[in-house]
């Protein structure tokens, strides 16, 4: 079984991550993939991640192979340059984990990339 990380994130407070994570524990369900862990947090897509907790904390896990597969709602969710895209994809590749982003269709846990459901 794959061990999943769900990575959720809004921009401000009066806003909340309970619709990305409903959609991803839905996805994880389906694949059969255990979720390990769920970075959650609030912070401007603006910042760097250098100035974003959970994402830092999710590389950190990703680097100790807490998990198999990283799980996003949206490319946005991860950051706001393709730049800051490919350096994550690259790292997480290096890594071997694979990424899933929900509403992109991106699966690298595929061959085909194939949207699950």
């Amino acid at each position: 079984m794959r061990r999943a990380a769900i990575y959720v994130r809004v921009s401000t407070d009066g806003q909340t991550t309970e619709n990305q994570l409903r959609r991803l524990r839905e996805v994880a369900q389906r694949a059969g993939w255990d979720i390990v862990a769920t970075y959650d947090e609030t912070a401007s897509g603006a910042v760097g991640p250098e100035r974003r907790t959970e994402y830092a904390a999710m590389l950190k896990d990703a680097a100790r192979r807490k998990f198999d597969v990283l799980m996003a709602w949206d490319v946005s969710r991860l950051g706001r340059s393709l730049a800051g895209l490919v350096a994550l994809m690259e790292q997480l590749r290096a890594l071997k984990v694979d990424l899933f982003i929900d509403q992109q269709g991106l699966d690298t846990t595929t061959p085909w990339s194939a949207p699950l459901g």
